[in-house]
């Protein structure tokens, strides 16, 4: 697992981390945490059970039908992997309505593989977000040497 060094979970803002937390704890079976329920429930009001369902959907599509594996921290973890920044960056666009670079995110996480039911997914996550007023900033190119690390 390869994390971005110069960059922490908190420096990519509440949506971002909201959408990190999540699907964290979705991938590896804690989607049912009740303090992250809470947490969402407190966010999105009435539509949390939308977003939560939207963002259940996203993991699963990635994680079965994704062409590869993508890497994660543990939840809990300040730290932010490629693979999780792609993912901030495709719900960002997703939430601005920018199809391209959405779909180019998207093409990246999952390979190729399962894009239209993720790309649905990501799109219901957008507005669920946009609509609670809670926004996932895009984030900028962190590199060190012209890649990233």
């Amino acid at each position: 697992m390869t994390f971005i060094r110069s960059i922490t979970l908190p420096q990519l803002g509440v949506g971002a981390g909201y959408a990190v937390w999540a699907f964290r704890a979705i991938a590896i079976g804690h989607g049912d945490c009740p303090a992250l329920l809470r947490g969402y429930e407190r966010m999105f009001g009435d539509d949390y059970p939308h977003v939560m369902g939207a963002l259940q959907l996203l993991v699963r599509t990635i994680g079965h039908s994704g062409g590869r594996r993508v890497s994660l921290a543990a939840p809990g973890c300040c730290c932010v992997t490629n693979d999780e920044l792609s993912l901030v960056a495709m719900l960002s666009a997703a939430q601005a309505r920018d199809d391209d670079r959405r779909d180019a995110h998207l093409c990246w996480l999952t390979a190729g593989c399962g894009e239209e039911a993720a790309r649905s997914a990501a799109d219901a996550i957008g507005a669920g977000f946009r609509d609670a007023g809670v926004f996932i900033d895009q984030p900028s190119a962190i590199a060190e040497g012209g890649r990233l690390v």
